[in-house]
């Protein structure tokens, strides 16, 4: 068995309940039972001489273990204090018919090994020891109490040092495993400054490379631009040649500056690096949501056309925005419509769940959608489901 597979009472106790149980609360209860249980055998056991005593100390002993842990050390030297202190008024809860009074020692003698400092616990298992003897050896040997002998006192003080062990090893697993969890979280803080580092310095060099790009190609842009100017009433078709030459060269530079203030402007995005999306775009991003457990069936009415970069990709954002929340949302079937109109645009998305509320998101891409002179609301469904509208004017787009 794996250490990480070991678990404490108080854990599993906690995974049994749900997490809810209060380990105070658990004492507490245990301490009452243990109480009740010894005050009826002094009541009803046989041979007990002074039940009244017997039932008071009863109750003293078992009342340390609902404190154990706010107190472990205080808790372990009181019950063995009360068990010396019983002999004079002729207590004899050792003589009661279940031995119910050992399972409070131990329990107490646990805390002291589990919940204190190595000094403290080994002190106060001392002292718990020392007076559990003393009290044996008074009511065995001097008030004759509990007629006892040596072995039964080894074989006591056996079950009372074995918890204290116990909750020893505990306590040093405990504490190694906050170590190694302290280790953990500064070896990622480390790592994490590490990548920092690392990107920052990789940008200071794409941002020189970007530099670079910049005036190379403005230069060479230039050069071309006025040899074409020269050329163009002696040799038109050279100066065509040029023209087409700033036009490659200028479309080379923007993809270059592309490239690289996508990286800038984004940390580990492929997206920074490939064209923007459009609505050419939705069977992938209906795919994505699928692995996320929504399925999304789409779509078109009208007749597509060409619509402009702008348009075509706040339509696209519109989309994945509704989408997105629709999965945050635990929608498990949503639909999205793109209806070509003669001079609009209208998008509809749909889901099965309500949304709790609209979101940053969306109203951030809702100023979007205004820039380009449309609207996007959300609309009253039917109960348990959601619904959201995009209008866009088309006047801009290109025709087919």
């Amino acid at each position: 068995m794996s250490a990480g597979s070991i678990m404490s009472p108080e854990v599993a106790a906690r995974r049994w309940w749900g997490g809810r149980i209060d380990p105070a609360m658990v004492d507490a209860l245990v301490a009452a039972a243990l109480a009740i249980d010894l005050i009826l055998e002094a009541a009803l056991g046989v041979g007990i001489s002074d039940r009244l005593a017997t039932a008071v100390f009863a109750v003293l002993l078992a009342a340390p273990i609902a404190v154990r842990r706010r107190w472990p050390a205080a808790a372990v030297v009181w019950a063995s204090g009360i068990c010396l202190l019983q002999d004079p008024f002729y207590g004899q809860l050792f003589n009661l018919p279940s031995k119910s009074v050992v399972l409070g020692l131990m329990l107490c003698s646990y805390g002291a090994g589990a919940w204190l400092e190595p000094r403290r616990s080994i002190l106060a298992f001392v002292i718990a020891a020392v007076l559990l003897v003393a009290g044996q050896l008074i009511s065995t040997y001097v008030t004759d109490v509990t007629g006892g002998n040596l072995s039964g006192l080894a074989t006591l003080m056996a079950l009372f040092t074995a918890p204290w062990v116990l909750g020893r090893l505990v306590n040093a697993r405990h504490r190694k495993a906050e170590a190694f969890s302290s280790l953990a979280a500064q070896a990622a803080t480390e790592r994490v400054e590490r990548e920092r580092a690392a990107v920052a310095q990789e940008r200071l060099t794409i941002g020189r490379e970007l530099q670079d790009i910049i005036a190379h190609n403005v230069s060479v842009m230039v050069v071309q631009a006025g040899g074409a100017r020269r050329l163009l009433y002696d040799e038109p078709d050279r100066a065509r040649e040029s023209i087409l030459n700033v036009e490659q060269t200028g479309r080379e530079a923007l993809a270059e500056m592309r490239r690289l203030l996508g990286l800038l402007r984004k940390d580990d995005d492929p997206r920074a690096l490939t064209p923007q999306p459009g609505l050419d775009q939705l069977p992938e991003l209906t795919g994505a949501m699928q692995i996320d457990g929504l399925v999304c069936d789409l779509r078109t009415d009208g007749q597509p056309i060409e619509l402009t970069p702008g348009i075509d990709l706040v339509s696209y954002r519109v989309i994945e925005t509704a989408l997105e929340r629709a999965a945050a949302s635990r929608c498990r079937h949503a639909s999205a419509t793109v209806r070509y109109q003669p001079k609009r645009l209208e998008l509809e998305i749909r889901g099965d769940r309500e949304l709790p509320y609209p979101g940053d998101d969306l109203r951030s891409v809702s100023e979007r959608v205004a820039l380009y002179g449309g609207r996007l609301d959300v609309l009253d469904a039917k109960p348990a489901e959601f619904a959201v509208r995009c209008r866009l004017p088309l006047e801009g787009s290109l025709t087919s």
